[in-house]
């Protein structure tokens, strides 16, 4: 399976944020967006994510893609516990112990009866991540995925995207190169168009 880019571009009024860019992908591969903030990152996955339209270029995808997403902002139900959170995604396929049971690989096991309100920052990323990994995907797009990790927990999460993302199209923006690295993901730089440079 593959996704292809081919020279899109998006601005916002006269504000030029993707200019001309190409990218091809492919599944079985993590690819990881480096660039400056502001370079459009987020945006290029909201492109992706038909959540905005085109300037210019094209998008082609299979039809039947399947796209799961883990936004810069966790974007949970804070009333709701972890186990419930996920199952939000995963209907019937998983029953709530095999929820669990994932969850469990990156979470302590009492928080996982707590309303997500009253979970840590990292907590709430963690299960953000889970919930993105236990949706049936094809396409998975991670934005920022490591805001809040402490590097043992970080590196705990990476082996399990590795795990989950086995076979898949995987696209991610970070700003440290130590975690392309580690997830073994093939770098994407953005071109800073000038009318972003300060």
């Amino acid at each position: 399976m593959k996704v292809i880019l081919h020279n899109i571009s998006k601005s916002f009024g006269s504000l030029k944020v993707l200019s001309d860019f190409s990218l091809v992908m492919e599944s079985g591969r993590i690819y990881g967006l480096m660039s400056p903030s502001g370079a459009g990152k987020t945006t290029l996955l909201r492109l992706l994510m038909g959540l905005e339209a085109l300037d210019d270029g094209s998008i082609e995808k299979p039809g039947h893609l399947r796209i799961s997403t883990v936004f810069q902002e966790d974007r949970l139900c804070e009333a709701f516990t972890p186990v419930e959170n996920v199952r939000m995604v995963t209907g019937k396929s998983l029953t709530e112990q095999q929820v669990r049971s994932e969850l469990c690989r990156l979470l302590p096991e009492e928080s996982l009866k707590r309303p997500v309100a009253t979970l840590s920052g990292g907590m709430k990323r963690r299960t953000a991540i889970c919930r993105a990994m236990l949706a049936p995907f094809d396409l998975l797009l991670m934005d920022e995925p490591f805001t809040g990790l402490d590097e043992d927990t970080k590196h705990t999460v990476i082996l399990y995207i590795q795990e989950k993302c086995a076979g898949k199209i995987t696209l991610l923006t970070t700003h440290q190169e130590q975690d392309l690295t580690a997830l073994k993901a093939i770098p994407v730089h953005l071109p800073v168009i000038d009318s972003l440079k300060v």
